[in-house]
Order: C-alpha cells, then structure tokens, then sequence
C-alpha cells in the first residue's frame, strides 16, 4: 500500500515547504521504496512508494501531464484490474502493456470521461487528480473502500491522506478526540461509521464516492450502489457455478500481480481455503508458491491434532503443497498491546492475531496477503433470510419441503422445529419498527456497557438503539440482507483496520471475495442457489468443487471453539495483569469508569473460562482502549 497525501489551500495561498516536508516525513515511517512530492502555488501532492506490481516500478509519484494545454497531476495507491480493457477503450495499443503503469491509466480516463471516469475502473483505488486548467482536485475512492482515504476540509483548506497519522501531522489539523466516534465504538465493539474517525473535523470519504474541491465549491458523488445490481437470469443452475467458478479464479489471478512472495490466510473454513487454493495452483504454474497462515496455536501434548480445527487447514495445505504456519498470542502479548495499541489511527478491530501474521509475512519478504474475509457477506452467504424470500415469493411447499428435510438432517424434534419456522421465516418478515418488541431480537436496552462514567450513558443509549443494530440480523430477502450487510459498516471497518495496521509493514490486503464482480453476481443471483437440500452456501461451495476436499467442501462448519476459550483465557490474563499495575491507578477518562473496569475484571477472574464471558470480555477490552485514547 503506497501512501498519499495533498495539501490544497483554498485561499489561495502557496503551501509552506515545511508543512509539506513535515507530512512527507510522518508518511515515510514505514521506509518506503521511494518518496515523492509536488508543489504549484496552492496544491501539493505527495507519496510514498511501495512496489507491488511489476507496473509500479515504472512508476514516479506524484506524476504530472500535459497534453492540449491541460496540465494534470496525479498522487495514487492504486491496482487496476481490468488494463486490457481500459488500454483498448483509452487507444493506447500502440505502446507496450507492461509499460502502461496504472496512474497511466487512470489520466487517461479521466482525460476521456471526466468526472465519470471511476465508473470505467476495476480494482482498489485511492487517488487524487489536480486539474490546473479548471484549479479543481479530483479525489475517488474504490468500489468496496479496500484502499482508505481521509480528509480535513475548511473554507480555506482541504488536505488528504490515506493514512490518519500523516494527515493529522499538519499543523492546523487538531488531534482533538470526536465524542461521537467514541460512542458508535463502545456501543458496537468497533467503529461502524462511513465517515467518523476518531479525530474531530477528519472524515472518511465513503467508499464508490468522489469528491471534487475547488477554492470556492465542492462536489461529492457516490458512483455506485450495490442496491443498483440487476438480478441475474440464467437459464440453468450449472451456468450460475460455472461463471462464478470462473469469477473466483479471476478474482484471485487479478490479486497475485506482484513482484514479491504472496501470503495467505489458511483457516480450514470454505473462505480462505477456497483463495489459498486457487492462488497456490496458479502460482504454482509460475514455480512459485504460497505462505499461509492460520489463526491458531500449534496443537500441543493437550490438543488432539486430527480435531477439524487443526487438521483441516493442514490437510489442504498438504495436498496442495502450501507452506503452512500456526500464529499464537499469549497473555503477555495482549498485555502489551492494551499499553500501546492507539484505536485512533484506525484499527479498532482487536484481531490481534493479524499483527503476528503481518511480521511473518514481511519476514518472508511478502507484500500481499490474500484473505478470504467478506465471504460470508456476499458469496458464501449462509442463506439465513432463505426460507423467509421463497415465503414472500408464494413458494409456501418449497419453505414445507425444506423444513422437512432440515427435520430429517439434523433429527430436529417438534418444539425446535417450530422455534426454527419461527426464526427463519416469521422473524425476518416483521416491520422493523416491531422488530424489538419481540423475542429474539437483539435490541440491547440493557447492555449498556457497564464500564463507562454515569454522564456519558445517555449517549451511548442513544447510539445503541439506533437502526444500524438491527441491519446484521436477517432482513426479509437474501438481497436486502447483503444490502443491509454493506450498510451495516462492519465490512469497512476491517478493512480500514488493516490498511491502517499494514503500513509498519509494507504489506497490502487483498479480498478476493470483495471483488466488485464477485459481490455484484451474488446480489443479483436467485435466492434458491444459497440453500438446497438444507445444505447452506450452497453455490459456493458446488463452484468449488474440486479445489477443496470433499469432506471438508461439504462437511464444513467452522466453529472455532479451542481457538476462542484459549483466547478468552489468555485475556482474563492480561487484564489481571493490568489491574494491578500501579501506573494504571492513576489513569483519568472522560468516558471510562475506572472503578467499574476493575470491578468487572474481578468478576471475570471469579470465573471459569466461557463463550457467555465474551460481552463482559469485549466491554473490559473496548474501555482499556478507549483510556489509551483518552490519554
């Protein structure tokens, strides 16, 4: 992921070389291969280089045209994916392919067709255009939002980066906390918000938005809508796995374009094993191989090591001859991380095994890790508004027949059955203004995280019975519940996670499954392909039929049990270890409770490890952080 960054005063005022240096120098804490800058009067761009695809070493950012009398100048973090494509459409099939860079690319698609130019691109995307002829700076962001993008804009300046630490090293950005990102984080265990950041006046441009600043105006457009997708008709079932097979080999090919070893997730779930397949074979046509990782401890003399949660991951990586690591974090680990992981510059995920992968990674010389996250969203669906769409469809014998057969499945008996018709037909077909007046609901009136100071609950009410709770539980179609799923914000907030916790390590993700390609088949793909003989996901895993074994293609059912109670464990741990640490009893918050914290940790160490601990868990883990952020 390269960096970048522009400084745009909108008075008119030529940018101080200081300023600009001083975000150069934030931004080059993670040595790039190169580094970069432009200035003219009001505007400066810059970057930070990090080599990816062969492409890229050809490239030298920022980089300015000028073509008819029409200087324009780009900044970028950029892969695109459909080249061919645009190098046909941009008549430039006279020069060599491997020498048209990707900034190349996107000039001349905007050259062409302006500010509807990101409508004609493919791939993750951040970049930023200055059109001198018009004084406007042009400023998009991919389909999915893989590639970050952060801004501070006033009457008199706009400045932009993709990094939050090096947009908040400019002096007249204050680093003052937002009150209500620290709500919609504790209320949600994460930062669900296309816009908040942690810092107030800093926004995220939403992901499929651009946004276009001139001294006196701006524009900001979203481009595309998931909602938008057309519905597919195919004319038989076999050409639904045939072209989605071909979408996920595509998908993959498109993410392995880099100069460097490629690194993977390797779970033994469908997701990840499906990606670590399909890139391991393709790589191997090249003699190259794949590193993957799994978030799992080593099985020790305690661990029965043919348990599917270890021997599923392994037996793949055997059979397709991939490098197989485990990646552990202790309480000593989790200790120092709640000490000085800083939440604000973007990573509120707290999966911290990914940090442990990302140093493996770099030390195998990696600058791209595969994950099969966002499956479960989109392709993979697990089909839980199913029985409610055929209902709305009329298909009332279809909804009976696949009841039936769930009876004989899993030797369900009368009272389970009729909770099950209960929940996954009647639930997700209920008016959302009834939907917290009824069992089953997840409306959270009393969960209000016990950790936080008595004049701080009202908000954070407030923020708990918005409607974005109620998004992640089944809406009345399969459609409207990847819809919901998009809107929900859990899917960005990973993703600027990572992004924002991968540049310490030159390393990129890519999400295969998050292909807009992939994402637009699943939205627009019948209902009944999700679910057939009471067997869930169930396109994707007939599309992936002989890349997985079939035990584990059609036997999977993730649930990683050992994993969670050893992780629960370790955090009681560490939070004892905080407790009694004299500095901590010190701390002041204007949101924490300090008092409650350590009564809650007192509770937690009174009992024995259990998946009921995870709330108590989360809202301990949640204040600790916010504490490092209050500081």
């Amino acid at each position: 992921m390269s960096g970048i960054f522009g400084i745009f005063n909108r008075s008119g005022k030529s940018v101080s070389p200081d300023i600009m240096q001083g975000m150069l120098s934030t931004m080059s804490y993670w040595n790039p291969d190169e580094t970069g800058n432009w200035s003219e009067g009001p505007i400066t761009l810059g970057h930070t280089m990090l080599w990816t695809t062969p492409e890229s070493k050809h490239e030298q950012l920022p980089h300015a045209t000028q073509h008819d009398q029409r200087k324009l100048v780009i900044t970028a973090d950029v892969r695109l994916d459909n080249r061919s494509e645009l190098i046909n459409k941009l008549g430039m099939l006279s020069r060599a392919p491997d020498l048209i860079t990707d900034t190349d690319l996107l000039l001349g698609a905007y050259r062409k067709w302006g500010e509807s130019s990101p409508e004609y691109l493919l791939g993750d995307f951040a970049y930023a255009i200055w059109d001198k002829q018009e004084q406007k700076l042009f400023c998009v962001r991919d389909h999915i939002g893989i590639k970050p993008f952060y801004y501070y804009l006033s009457d008199s300046l706009f400045v932009f980066c993709n990094d939050l630490k090096g947009l908040v090293s400019h002096p007249d950005i204050s680093k003052n906390i937002n009150d209500e990102a620290v709500v919609n984080f504790l209320a949600n265990n994460q930062l669900l918000s296309p816009t908040l950041t942690f810092f107030n006046n800093v926004q995220k441009l939403p992901p499929a938005h651009w946004i276009s600043i001139t001294p006196k105006f701006l524009h900001k457009r979203r481009y595309w809508r998931v909602e938008d997708t057309p519905k597919l008709d195919f004319p038989d079932d076999s050409t639904y796995t045939e072209t989605l097979r071909s979408l996920l080999e595509q998908a993959v090919h498109d993410r392995l374009r880099s100069l460097y070893p490629i690194t993977s997730h390797l779970s033994g779930g469908l997701d990840s094993s499906c990606v670590a397949v399909i890139a391991s074979r393709k790589l191997q046509q090249n003699n190259k191989s794949l590193l993957a990782f799994n978030w799992l401890h080593e099985p020790d003399n305690g661990d029965d090591k043919d348990h599917y949660e270890w021997s599923n991951s392994k037996t793949i990586a055997e059979t397709e001859g991939i490098e197989h690591h485990y990646v552990q974090i202790n309480n000593e680990y989790i200790y120092y991380k709640l000490k000085h992981h800083n939440i604000s510059y973007g990573d509120t995920t707290s999966l911290w095994y990914e940090f442990k992968v990302r140093d493996a990674a770099t030390s195998a010389g990696s600058r791209t890790i595969l994950t099969g996250w966002g499956g479960d969203d989109f392709i993979s669906y697990p089909g839980y508004s199913y029985y409610s769409d055929l209902f709305l469809q009329g298909k009332v014998t279809t909804v009976l027949r696949e009841f039936i057969q769930l009876v004989h499945k899993n030797k369900t008996k009368f009272k389970p059955l009729i909770s099950a018709m209960y929940k996954y037909v009647f639930f997700p077909l209920v008016p959302r203004s009834l939907y917290c007046h009824l069992p089953r609901s997840i409306c959270r009136d009393n969960t209000i995280p016990r950790v936080v100071i008595e004049n701080f609950i009202p908000a954070l009410q407030k923020e708990i019975n918005k409607p974005r709770a109620l998004t992640m539980q089944p809406q009345p179609t399969i459609r409207a519940h990847m819809i919901a799923h998009w809107e929900n914000g859990h899917i960005q907030n990973r993703i600027d996670s990572w992004a924002a916790s991968s540049f310490a390590n030159r390393i990129e993700y890519v999400y295969p499954l998050l292909d807009k390609r992939v994402i637009e088949f699943a939205v627009g793909m019948p209902p009944n392909l999700f679910v057939k003989n009471g067997v869930v996901r169930n396109i994707f895993r007939t599309a992936a039929e002989g890349f997985l074994p079939e035990k584990i293609l059609w036997g999977n059912s993730k649930y990683e049990l050992r994993r969670v109670k050893r992780l629960i464990s370790s955090y009681k741990k560490a939070f004892k270890k905080w407790r009694i640490d004299p500095n901590n009893s010190k701390l002041e918050s204007s949101y924490i409770d300090l008092s409650k914290v350590n009564e809650t940790i007192e509770l937690l160490l009174n009992k024995e490890n259990d998946l009921l601990d995870i709330p108590a868990i989360e809202q301990v883990l949640n204040a600790l952080l916010v504490l490092r952020l209050d500081r």
